[in-house]
């Protein structure tokens, strides 16, 4: 199942349709945060440790 289809694909909610889900700025932001600073602070160390 790909997974733009999954997102697309609308569920009930005690019998009401609910809109499907969808990635927000925000989470974009904190998504990018969270990979970003143990990359950062890994090539830091390496760095210091071999150069």
């Amino acid at each position: 199942m790909m997974v733009n289809k999954a997102m697309k694909k609308r569920s009930e909610v005690l019998g009401q349709s609910a809109p499907a889900p969808r990635v927000t700025r925000a989470a974009a932001v904190l998504l990018a945060a969270a990979l970003s600073v143990p990359v950062f602070l890994l090539l830091t160390l390496a760095d210091w440790l071999l150069f």
